[in-house]
């Protein structure tokens, strides 16, 4: 890893800094940070966990830099539904220049080699429990279910009282089988 270090960052001039310790994945939804729990295979909130020991990096466009950051571990609630619990005020501003770099699509993921290998497994694991065959689940289709799946889940519990819920589960119910037959085309082609 080639990284220049001052007194309060580290950072790469290039994403080539952070090899061939890290392989950079570009995020493009802050579920990326998170993975099923153990060898479980049904995306919900429940068998979601942040991956251990990861680190990132963010693109700061004016300077150029690439900044090597380490994951603070922040829940589901926190990063992704950015919802006030007993531990998270509701408002914090790491956690929204996080965000903020996320949707402004400057952040990548840096895997160790382990982390690729559990990534890895857990996408053969869904494809089997799926359709019951030998296979692999693309990442990008993954992160896309894993979305879909836990805000489904979110409207269904913060939701059941608005008008047209039926609907927007029915819709919520296609757009995951929508995801799993595309992964089974492209994965047949």
């Amino acid at each position: 890893m080639n990284l220049i270090r001052t007194e309060i960052s580290s950072y790469a001039e290039s994403l080539d800094g952070f090899t061939p310790e890290y392989t950079p994945v570009k995020v493009r939804s802050v579920v990326e940070f998170f993975r099923l729990r153990g060898r479980t295979t049904s995306m919900n909130k429940s068998n979601v966990e942040f991956i251990p020991d990861l680190h990132y990096c963010y693109l700061s466009p004016v300077e150029n830099r690439w900044y090597f950051k380490e994951y603070r571990g922040y829940d589901l609630d926190t990063l992704f539904f950015y919802r006030p619990t007993l531990t998270f005020s509701g408002q914090d501003e790491a956690i929204e220049q996080l965000r903020a770099y996320v949707l402004d699509g400057n952040v990548w993921l840096l895997l160790t080699p382990e982390q690729i290998k559990d990534t890895s497994s857990m996408l053969e694991r869904l494809w089997n429990s799926q359709f019951k065959s030998q296979g692999k689940l693309d990442y990008r289709t993954y992160t896309d279910l894993l979305k879909t799946s836990l805000d489904y889940e979110d409207y269904k519990n913060y939701g059941k009282s608005h008008r047209g819920f039926q609907t927007v589960c029915n819709q919520y119910e296609k757009a995951i089988r929508e995801y799993w037959n595309k992964a089974y085309i492209k994965a047949k082609a």
